[in-house]
Protein backbone atom coordinates (compact mmCIF):
# COMPACT_ATOMS: atom_id res chain seq x y z
CA UNK A 1 0.00 0.00 0.00
CA UNK A 2 1.08 3.28 -0.50
CA UNK A 3 1.16 6.49 1.53
CA UNK A 4 -0.17 8.64 -0.50
CA UNK A 5 -4.15 9.63 0.44
CA UNK A 6 -6.68 8.63 -2.85
CA UNK A 7 -7.58 12.61 -4.01
CA UNK A 8 -11.49 12.87 -4.67
CA UNK A 9 -12.39 15.14 -7.42
CA UNK A 10 -15.60 16.64 -7.00
CA UNK A 11 -17.59 19.01 -10.04
CA UNK A 12 -17.51 22.88 -9.49
CA UNK A 13 -20.89 23.34 -8.01
CA UNK A 14 -20.30 20.74 -5.42
CA UNK A 15 -17.66 21.76 -3.88
CA UNK A 16 -18.90 25.23 -3.98
CA UNK A 17 -22.13 23.27 -2.00
CA UNK A 18 -19.83 21.34 0.38
CA UNK A 19 -18.00 25.06 1.27
CA UNK A 20 -20.98 26.26 2.05
CA UNK A 21 -22.36 23.54 4.31
CA UNK A 22 -18.62 24.11 6.16
CA UNK A 23 -19.51 27.89 6.74
CA UNK A 24 -22.90 27.04 7.71
CA UNK A 25 -21.58 24.19 10.16
CA UNK A 26 -18.11 25.39 11.72
CA UNK A 27 -19.12 28.90 11.06
CA UNK A 28 -15.83 29.79 9.42
CA UNK A 29 -15.34 32.10 6.29
CA UNK A 30 -13.20 32.09 2.96
CA UNK A 31 -9.62 33.47 3.65
CA UNK A 32 -9.90 36.04 0.95
CA UNK A 33 -6.69 37.56 2.11
CA UNK A 34 -8.36 41.02 2.02
CA UNK A 35 -9.09 43.27 5.06
CA UNK A 36 -12.66 43.14 6.27
CA UNK A 37 -12.66 45.26 9.22
CA UNK A 38 -13.18 43.02 11.85
CA UNK A 39 -10.15 44.23 13.98
CA UNK A 40 -11.74 47.50 14.39
CA UNK A 41 -15.05 45.49 15.63
CA UNK A 42 -13.25 43.86 18.35
CA UNK A 43 -11.52 46.62 19.93
CA UNK A 44 -13.35 47.75 23.35
CA UNK A 45 -15.68 50.58 22.22
CA UNK A 46 -14.94 54.29 23.53
CA UNK A 47 -16.87 57.58 24.38
CA UNK A 48 -20.35 57.44 23.70
CA UNK A 49 -20.66 53.68 22.57
CA UNK A 50 -19.32 52.41 26.30
CA UNK A 51 -21.83 54.67 28.02
CA UNK A 52 -24.39 53.51 26.29
CA UNK A 53 -23.58 49.40 26.95
CA UNK A 54 -24.94 49.57 29.85
CA UNK A 55 -28.70 51.01 30.67
CA UNK A 56 -29.40 53.59 32.38
CA UNK A 57 -30.97 52.23 35.97
CA UNK A 58 -34.35 53.03 36.63
CA UNK A 59 -34.10 54.10 40.53
CA UNK A 60 -33.69 58.12 40.35
CA UNK A 61 -36.81 58.46 37.96
CA UNK A 62 -38.31 55.58 39.78
CA UNK A 63 -37.76 57.59 43.52
CA UNK A 64 -39.39 60.92 41.61
CA UNK A 65 -42.43 59.54 39.96
CA UNK A 66 -43.52 57.69 43.42
CA UNK A 67 -42.21 58.58 46.78
CA UNK A 68 -41.76 55.64 48.96
CA UNK A 69 -39.86 53.31 46.09
CA UNK A 70 -37.51 50.75 47.01
CA UNK A 71 -35.08 48.90 44.72
CA UNK A 72 -35.38 45.07 45.40
CA UNK A 73 -31.95 44.91 46.22
CA UNK A 74 -32.45 48.05 49.28
CA UNK A 75 -35.74 45.38 49.88
CA UNK A 76 -33.58 42.57 50.48
CA UNK A 77 -31.32 44.45 52.93
CA UNK A 78 -33.85 45.89 54.81
CA UNK A 79 -35.06 42.75 54.83
CA UNK A 80 -32.13 40.67 56.39
CA UNK A 81 -31.20 43.06 58.61
CA UNK A 82 -34.76 43.14 60.36
CA UNK A 83 -33.80 39.56 60.43
CA UNK A 84 -30.23 39.51 61.90
CA UNK A 85 -31.53 42.60 64.87
CA UNK A 86 -34.51 39.49 65.77
CA UNK A 87 -31.51 37.43 66.79
CA UNK A 88 -29.95 39.57 68.31
CA UNK A 89 -26.86 39.58 65.28
CA UNK A 90 -28.07 43.41 64.05
CA UNK A 91 -25.66 46.57 64.52
CA UNK A 92 -26.37 48.59 67.30
CA UNK A 93 -27.81 51.71 67.39
CA UNK A 94 -25.66 54.63 67.38
CA UNK A 95 -24.65 55.81 69.97
CA UNK A 96 -24.71 52.59 71.66
CA UNK A 97 -21.20 50.44 70.46
CA UNK A 98 -18.47 48.60 72.46
CA UNK A 99 -16.23 51.76 72.57
CA UNK A 100 -19.48 54.40 73.83
CA UNK A 101 -19.75 52.12 76.80
CA UNK A 102 -15.90 52.23 77.77
CA UNK A 103 -16.37 55.74 78.47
Amino acid sequence: MSSKAKQVMFSKATEAGIRKLKYDIFGTLPQLNAKTGFKALKKMHKGVYASRYYAEPIEKSARLATPGYKSAQELRRVEKLEQLRRRGKGPPKKGSGKRAKNK
